[in-house]
Parts: C-alpha cells; sequence; structure tokens
C-alpha cells in the first residue's frame, strides 16, 4: 500500500530501507504517528518519526543510518537520549532532505508515576507500542519493507470520520501524561475535527493534573494552538475543558469582563474575534489574546489607562510562561500602540505628527502592532474602521520615501543644551530633549537654531 506522496519523504524511506539491506538489520522498521496521518490527509510532512521493533533498534539503525550517508558526528548526529532508546538525526549532507527531522526509537511500553509525566520506558511490543499514543489517527504504523499499513486502534476509521480519540482509556491516555489534552486540542484546531466524548470528559476530568507539566512544554503546545488556522476555537476548548483558567488565569478572568460598547460581548469574546482576524504568527496571535487583559481592572480604577496595563500584563505573564524576550517585547510594544489612531474616524488621516511618533515608538514592531490594531478596528460591532490601516501604511510607506521616518535625527545633543544654555547633566536634559523630539515629529526639517528655541521655551517649565 503506498502511503507517501512526498518525493523527499520516499526518498528518505529508501535510503532506511537501504540501510537495512545492506547491514542485514533484525529489527521491523515502520513508519509511526504524524507522518502517516498527514500523508493521507494531503497535509505537508515536517518530520519523520521512525520505530524499531528491536530493543534498542531505534538507536542502532539511527547510527546505522547516520554511517551510510556519511553524515555521522559524534555527540551531535545522531543526538542519543539512552533513557528512552531514542535518536534524532538529520540528512545533511544532502540539501534536498536536510530540513527534515528523523526520529528513531524502539517499540515501547511505559511506566508512569503520578507525580511526573515522564515515565519509565522498556522495550515492548508493536501492540504495547501502538497503545501508549496519544491519538488513535496516531497510531497507525507502515512497514518500509513490506509496505503495509497497521492500524491497531480503528486510526483509519476515526480519519475517515474526521474525529479525535484516545486509543486506550482516557483516564490512562490523561492520567500518565496530562500534556496530551494540550496536544489533542492542538490537533482538533489544526485539523478543525470534533473530540469524541469520552475522550472529552477524559480531559476535563484529568485536566487538574496539568501542574505536573513544566511550563516550557505547556507554553509550547500553546503555541502551536494559537498559531493554528483555528486557534480562537481552541482557546475556546481550553477554557470548556478546564485548563485555560490553570495555565492562563489572566485571559480567563475576561470570561467575566464585558465590551463597553456592547454588554452583552464578554472581553473574552471580543478577543476571540480579534485572534481570528491576525496574521497567524506568534507575536500577532500573543498580542491580539493579551490586548485587552488589562481592561476589566481598568474599568474599575479610572486612573489607569487600560493598553498600558494590558502590556503590562502580557509582558509579566508571558515572561512566567518563558517566552523569549524578543517575542514579549513585540506583543508588549503592539498592545501600547494598536490605539493609536482611536481618534480618527475611517477615512481621515491622521496628521504626519502622529504618524512618525507611532512609527517611531513602534520600530521593527510595527507589522504586528498594524496588524493588531486592523483586527480589533473590524472586531468593533459599531464603528468599524475597514480602511484606517491601509490608509496609514500607505502613508508611511510615503513618508519613508520621502524621509527617513524610522530614525530620529534631532539637529542638537543633550551635549549642545548642557553647553549653550549652561546646565548641569541629569534628567532636566532629557526632559529637554523630549521637548524637541515631540516638536520634530511635526517638523523632521528642523534646524539647530529652532531646535535651541524650543529648549529655550521649555528652559522655565523644568528648571
Amino acid at each position: 500500500m503506498e502511503i507517501f506522496k512526498d518525493e523527499k519523504i520516499k526518498k528518505i524511506l529508501d535510503k532506511i530501507s537501504d540501510a537495512i539491506k545492506h547491514t542485514c538489520f533484525e529489527g521491523k522498521v515502520y513508519v509511526v504517528g504524524g507522518a502517516i496521518r498527514d500523508s493521507l490527509l494531503g497535509l505537508p510532512i515536517k518530520d519523520l518519526d521512525i520505530v524499531v521493533e528491536y530493543k534498542c533498534g531505534g538507536i542502532m539503525l539511527a547510527n546505522l543510518l547516520a554511517a551510510r550517508e556519511k553524515c555521522y558526528v559524534f555527540g551531535s548526529n545522531p543526538v542519543i537520549f539512552e533513557t528512552y532508546g531514542t535518536a534524532k538525526i538529520n540528512l545533511l549532507k544532502d540539501k534536498e532532505l536536510s530540513d527534515i527531522d528523523i526520529e528513531f526509537v524502539q517499540t515501547r511500553k511505559e511506566q508512569y508515576h503520578k507525580e511526573s509525566r515522564n515515565p519509565d520506558t522498556v522495550y515492548g511490543t508493536i501492540e504495547e507500542d501502538a497503545k501508549r499514543r496519544d491519538l488513535t489517527i496516531n497510531s497507525l504504523y507502515y512497514n518500509i519493507t513490506t509496505k503495509k499499513l497497521h492500524d491497531f486502534n480503528q486510526g483509519i476509521d476515526d480519519l475517515t470520520n474526521c474525529v479525535l480519540r484516545t486509543p486506550t482509556e482516557p483516564d490512562i491516555t490523561f492520567g500518565d501524561d496530562p500534556l496530551r489534552i494540550l496536544r489533542i486540542i492542538k490537533t482538533s484546531s489544526k485539523l478543525g475535527w470534533g473530540i469524541e466524548k469520552k475522550t472529552w470528559l477524559g480531559m476535563i476530568k484529568n485536566a487538574p493534573r496539568i501542574k505536573i507539566v513544566s511550563q516550557e512544554r505547556i507554553s509550547e503546545e500553546i503555541s502551536k494552538i494559537l498559531t493554528s488556522p483555528n486557534a480562537s476555537v481552541g482557546i475556546r476548548k481550553m477554557l470548556y475543558c478546564g485548563i485555560l483558567h490553570r495555565v492562563m488565569p489572566d485571559i480567563y478572568d475576561m470570561t467575566s469582563a464585558y465590551e463597553s460598547y456592547n454588554p452583552s460581548i464578554t472581553t473574552f469574546d471580543h478577543t476571540m474575534m480579534v485572534i481570528n482576524k491576525v496574521q497567524p504568527y506568534i507575536e500577532n496571535r500573543l498580542a491580539a489574546l493579551f490586548h485587552d487583559v488589562g481592561k476589566k481592572f481598568a474599568s474599575k480604577d479610572k486612573s489607569m489607562d487600560a493598553d498600558e496595563f494590558s502590556a503590562d500584563i502580557a509582558a509579566s505573564d508571558l515572561k512566567a510562561m518563558k517566552f523569549p524576550n524578543h517575542v514579549i517585547n513585540a506583543v508588549e510594544c503592539a498592545i501600547r500602540n494598536h490605539r493609536s489612531f482611536k481618534d480618527y474616524a475611517d477615512g481621515t488621516m491622521p496628521p504626519d505628527r502622529k504618524i512618525r511618533k507611532f512609527i517611531n515608538k513602534c520600530g521593527d514592531n510595527i507589522g504586528t502592532a498594524l496588524d493588531l490594531m486592523n483586527a480589533n478596528n473590524l472586531s468593533q460591532t459599531s464603528e468599524k474602521k475597514e480602511k484606517q490601516v491601509l490608509d496609514i501604511i500607505n502613508r508611511i510607506e510615503e513618508l519613508e520615501t520621502i524621509e527617513e521616518s524610522k530614525n530620529i535625527h534631532l539637529p542638537i545633543s543633550g551635549q549642545d543644551i548642557i553647553e549653550k544654555f549652561s546646565l548641569k547633566s541629569g534628567k532636566t536634559i532629557g526632559i529637554l530633549l523630549n521637548a524637541v523630539k515631540e516638536e520634530y515629529f511635526s517638523n523632521p526639517s528642523m534646524t539647530k537654531e529652532e531646535a535651541f528655541s524650543i529648549v529655550e521655551a521649555n528652559l522655565k517649565k523644568v528648571v
């Protein structure tokens, strides 16, 4: 039975078959999991999992293939995980295939402990290996030698019916490893499929066990949910099965806050609309997810700026969730600036001064901020601004053509102010430079004399 149509995958499997033949390798070798599922669904294959029915067979076959393909690098290719009998290699010498990671593992059975999702593993039969998988559609095995497909858990039926179901009792699947709850939501978001009732009830029952999973692994799965085609559906499923309040309590709190423009819509509902409209990059989706997270608290304290507070909460939460700094900075910047032009109606262009200031504040994160601005504009039940962001983008491009709007080149420096007005260095100099900078946005061709005049006009206010 021919499963794979992707020429790169077929080429890799041919190389593995040759390695088996020429070394008289004794183990039975199968492709398993996502590669089969995605191939049958006509989706691109990003990685390849090979399981070997032979004790320590995964590591042995990975070493054999690496040596045969002359891509063996001691300590790094293959990367060996002795505890789990796993090896990961990359066919470095073949540029066409080097973008696909190949993981080899022996068939195994697992023993979990109550307070850990890291199992003790031992060699097991292929049937035992199939039972430990998270979903039936991920427990399909394709024998590389015989080209026969093995389906131990009615995975083909579930593929045909577009249903997600665990291969064994859900209590066992999720009790052993509660991260599988997020993985199933991720798969549901990616494919747009429903979750079988018994599996769903098992997810709800075992949601409290998510506490034993490391933050890094949780954030990794949340990222995949957020960048999936049905991100808002995935977040809602996290809410309904009892995971959301455990992993993102501030996002959960938005379910009890209501929008001022429509009291029948929660801030959470509005946020889900915005998520659906931003581009599927992790920075953009996180910015959409957190853009109103502070609104509930800001509405109770009128001294708070909702966008500033939301940005602060987002930065704090994402740091705790172990996201990298460049992602946090992009999200924080987008939230702080996404309503910079809220006072301007559709078709009314903000003055160049405000646009230059927006460009300067956002820097390299301007794309994320504009995407969030546009998604938020389109998600209002009234006063939708369908053209605003497009008009602003066009004006930004015009300004960048005629001037260096991304970079500020003030005609004077702090040292110039110190020398001209006989001042000491300190906070005062920064305040005076900011006054010059504010005027610069209106007049980017400002002369040195004009800049000194602005400083002089502001001296009495700060000295």
